[in-house]
């Protein structure tokens, strides 16, 4: 009996020094690296195409994907995705998610349509995202040789005072009272516009410029509302997207 309580004691003892030296591996484990942080804002920019479609003839690829139609037997379409091959029909999915250019990433959610006098017309929403965005204003050129181009772009944002505008170099300031008594208007001042730094409310913005160094943007969004909680911007905008960033000679 005496033996068994000897061992059951040094049992126990074994037991407490484990559990203690595995609580301090723990809590090292806890204290050591730097501690998670969130993504600062601003660090990425999304834009939705709810509606973006393209026709595919055999041999086409959807630009900037790997998303390849090649060709047609009865009812059914050989399609490619990501290189492996696949047999659609009518109404079927037609997705990929993937790096379209550096700093540019986008999710393509299709569905393959009825063909047309041998093309496929596929359809659906897009989402483009862009990391790291450095906008700098300037006109885009009349001719561009960007090897994607995305239009109608539903764009709405709501921009707290003292905020930039997304992918843009305007800064919100504040709301402005002009007037007196039954008189007055709200206005939007804005700066890194050249002139007249206010908007009322309907009034247009329009900003073009370089959003990373291999994208383009055009905005043209209408000042929707205007209160406590900041300017809200609705509208739409395009993109120009080159695949790659060409070096430039010294």
């Amino acid at each position: 009996m005496s033996t068994f309580k000897t061992r059951s004691r040094l049992l126990f003892a074994a037991l407490v020094v484990i559990l203690s030296s595995t609580a301090c591996a723990i809590q090292l484990l806890r204290s050591t690296g730097p501690s998670a942080t969130p993504t600062p804002l601003g660090d990425t920019l999304s834009f939705t195409m709810p509606a973006y479609a393209v026709n595919l003839n055999p041999g086409d690829t959807v630009p900037g994907t790997r998303l390849t139609y090649l060709g047609k037997t009865a009812d059914r379409y050989q399609v490619s995705i990501d290189g492996m091959a696949a047999d659609k029909r009518t109404g079927d999915s037609f997705i990929w998610n993937g790096i379209l250019a550096p700093g540019v990433h986008a999710s393509y959610n299709l569905r393959l349509t009825t063909s047309l006098f041998g093309a496929l017309p596929v359809a659906g929403p897009v989402v483009v995202t862009l990391f790291n965005p450095n906008p700098i204003e300037r006109p885009i050129p009349p001719e561009t040789s960007a090897k994607m181009i995305f239009t109608n772009i539903v764009t709405s944002y709501l921009i707290p005072e003292g905020r930039l505008v997304p992918g843009t170099t305007l800064t919100y300031e504040g709301m402005v009272i002009q007037g007196e008594g039954d008189q007055t208007s709200k206005l939007a001042r804005l700066t890194g516009v050249e002139g007249y730094p206010f908007l009322a409310l309907g009034d247009s913005l329009i900003w073009t410029g370089e959003v990373r160094e291999n994208v383009l943007a055009r905005y043209s969004l209408r000042v929707a509302g205007l209160n406590e909680d900041g300017l809200r911007l609705a509208g739409t905008s395009e993109l120009w997207i080159e695949p790659v960033v060409e070096a430039v000679s010294p």
